[in-house]
């Protein structure tokens, strides 16, 4: 029988502070990606932001990524009744996809022209929270949420964990045909489309009952 640690135990709190340790330690990082600090690129406002505008932008947009990613992920974690092996080993996966958007972060603020970086950036993106996704469906088939997912809910949740992999996986294609700016301004659809899809949920369920 598989060990499993119960909410209310030491090793449950020692890997939720494990895991927050990891976002800490992942915003902290992406400071680093922003690094010319010559005298010409510090000569006046205009040359800093011609100098560090690219990894700035990219900064900002992974700072957001990876709180939100931390709201979800705390906020889920903390939710389940306990934690297994199989729990913790499938968090450490979304972990690795954390740690490594400060790579993909540096990579759009110095080669920000070309399209590679914001592929691999996406990539990186879309494999996280798809493994995020997959922690609270496997702990929902454990019987270690607190409430029961009905299948209805676990289809939509299925639905909302697609979206952003569709949005960045789709954004691929846009930097190679339009150029890196095209891919990121597309994920701004996002702000869009969780809304809408949280509204449709809610009213799709709220028929089913």
């Amino acid at each position: 029988m598989a060990q499993r640690f119960e909410h209310d135990q030491l090793e449950f709190a020692r890997a939720v502070t494990f895991f927050d340790a990891i976002f800490a330690f992942a915003v902290t990082l992406l400071i680093t990606t922003i690094d010319d600090f010559s005298t010409e690129a510090w000569s006046s406002l205009p040359a800093l932001w011609e100098k560090n505008g690219d990894s700035l932008t990219a900064f900002a947009i992974s700072f957001v990524v990876v709180v939100s990613f931390w709201r979800e992920n705390h906020r889920q974690v903390t939710g389940f009744m306990a934690l297994d092996h199989q729990l913790i080993t499938l968090n450490c996966a979304v972990m690795f996809g954390i740690v490594l958007i400060p790579f993909g972060t540096e990579a759009m603020g110095k080669q920000g022209d070309l399209p590679l970086p914001v592929a691999v950036y996406a990539v990186i993106l879309s494999a996280t929270y798809v493994m995020q996704s997959i922690v609270l469906i496997v702990a929902n088939r454990k019987g270690l949420t607190t409430t029961k997912l009905s299948p209805r809910e676990t289809l939509w949740s299925y639905i909302s964990g697609a979206l952003l992999p569709i949005v960045f996986l789709g954004s691929i294609p846009l930097a190679y045909l339009y150029g890196p700016l095209a891919a990121q301004r597309s994920w701004i659809s996002l702000l869009f489309l969780y809304p809408l899809l949280g509204r449709l949920e809610k009213r799709d369920l709220a028929r089913a009952k």
